[in-house]
């Protein structure tokens, strides 16, 4: 079976288990494990902060950064299709109390002066803002990357209001390398995530990014959500293992070209396919007139051994990923051409 329903269902190499055998560990409760420790300080050397924290999932380390962030009834200024706000089953609510105001934007990138319009709103009975949460690649809009001057410039705003930047970069390094920008977002943020387990295909984890009390503070965090960990080590040389080679994410780039290409050319074939959206990473998205057929048309990829799924009702989603090897992209494009 081709999975191409997301970057997160690849399975560690036979080069990644070997790494990890050979990995050190310690009780990370105590921050005795050598092998997260030296993942933690890393990560965070990689992109200019002051210190990192190994965490679960992508989820808890935004809704770590919303704890550190933010007050109770405070609100966060996102964009309305975010991730942060829509895809994590809640749990800023349930965490932090807290609750969003969506700005204008364009494939992520939010417009500065809605921002500075939603800011002034505020000073008038409204709930106070305290945090800006960005999304990088931008994951319902197909992967788009927010250029790095932007950042900057949003960065400048809301350092100069009294006001946090947290990125939720759990795709950043798809940005990264695809524009060769830089990556030193430790000077433009307060806090970043990163997965290891999208794209870069380590089986579990992402670290969370910031200065070192902001990491003091995410470490208490975590305990109280239940994400203390002991001989974690195991896992996190895996993250490493996926970090170091962190290039090869441009070859899942070079899969999506292909196929994209393949599918405007037969785009009329394909019933009900109404627009297909890639924007430059690896993700493609194909949005339809009905739910009807688009359900139609994951059955017959079903019926040929390839998984897709949905992002969100009639646009499917194509993810690829490592484990995605050039006859799956021949056995792919065979099927695109065999639509009629």
């Amino acid at each position: 079976m081709i999975d191409i329903r997301s970057d997160t269902v690849t399975k560690p190499s036979k080069e990644m288990l070997e790494y990890l055998m050979t990995a050190e560990v310690g009780d990370d409760e105590y921050k005795e494990d050598p092998t997260v420790n030296e993942l933690e300080e890393f990560t965070a050397n990689l992109l200019g902060f002051e210190a990192g924290l190994f965490v679960t999932s992508g989820l808890m380390g935004n809704q770590i950064s919303l704890l550190n962030h933010t007050n109770p009834g405070d609100e966060v200024i996102t964009t309305s299709d975010s991730h942060i706000q829509n895809y994590e089953h809640g749990a800023a609510s349930f965490l932090s109390r807290i609750q969003f105001r969506n700005v204008q934007h364009e494939d992520g990138n939010l417009d500065l002066e809605d921002l500075k319009t939603q800011i002034n709103k505020s000073s008038y009975n409204k709930p106070k803002i305290s945090t800006v949460a960005i999304e990088n690649t931008h994951l319902s809009s197909g992967g788009s990357i927010i250029p790095f001057e932007d950042i900057k410039k949003l960065y400048e705003y809301t350092s100069s209001n009294n006001l946090k930047l947290h990125v939720d970069g759990a795709r950043v390094w798809h940005a990264i390398l695809e524009n060769k920008s830089n990556s030193n977002y430790g000077e433009y943020c307060d806090s970043l995530t990163f997965c290891f387990s999208k794209g870069l295909g380590a089986p579990i984890g992402s670290i969370l990014l910031g200065s070192k009390s902001f990491i003091d503070d995410s470490r208490e965090y975590r305990k109280k959500i239940g994400g203390g960990m002991r001989q974690v080590g195991i896992i996190a040389s895996a993250a490493k293992f996926a970090l170091i080679n962190r290039e090869d994410l441009l070859d899942d780039h070079k899969k999506a070209i292909e196929i994209y290409d393949q599918l405007i050319i037969n785009k009329n074939k394909i019933d009900g396919l109404d627009s297909i959206i890639y924007k430059g990473t690896n993700m493609i998205l194909l949005d339809f007139t009905s739910i009807e057929l688009s359900d139609k048309f994951l059955e017959k990829l079903l019926n040929s051994k390839i998984k897709a799924g949905y992002l969100r009702e009639k646009v499917v989603r194509f993810v690829f990923h490592k484990d995605i090897n050039s006859e799956n992209i021949k056995k792919i494009i065979e099927v695109i051409h065999s639509f009629s």
